[in-house]
């Protein structure tokens, strides 16, 4: 079936194309894969493509290099040493520890980034308890 992509932000509407599994009356389902499994072989098999073709650009497949479907990458100077011009992206799954900053948050104070909200408490808590301590030497000295 043919689904027309109508959005209307002056982009191109190309046809949006679904296999749709027909099943007629006294007929059993056919044994056809659901969309979802086509879009993933033909995914796999895009990514199975592109490291045959990195592993023949000049050794960078001998290095160990052509990543792979869910490689998390750790030494990041690999990044970018492929033969080809289009660029590699890496996401970083892990910078160890607990971030609460999300996508669009903006940060002014740098020693805050990391902590959680008890953390942030226990820190004022103790900023406030040392500033006390100092205005009572002050005051009873």
């Amino acid at each position: 079936k043919n689904f027309n992509n109508n959005n209307n932000n002056g982009l191109k509407n190309e046809p949006i194309y679904a296999k749709v599994n027909k099943k007629k009356a006294g007929q059993a389902a056919s044994h056809e894969e659901p969309i979802y499994a086509q879009v993933a072989k033909k995914v796999n098999a895009k990514i199975d493509q592109l490291n045959q073709a990195a592993s023949g650009l000049g050794g960078v497949g001998q290095a160990g290099f052509p990543l792979k479907r869910h490689d998390k990458v750790d030494d990041l100077s690999k990044v970018g040493l492929s033969a080809s011009p289009e660029p590699i992206y890496a996401t970083i799954d892990d910078l160890g520890g607990p971030f609460p900053l999300k996508r669009h948050d903006k940060v002014d104070d740098l020693s805050k980034v990391g902590l959680s909200r008890n953390q942030e408490l226990a820190q004022k808590l103790t900023i406030s308890i040392k500033r006390y301590q100092k205005l009572k030497q002050v005051f009873l000295e």
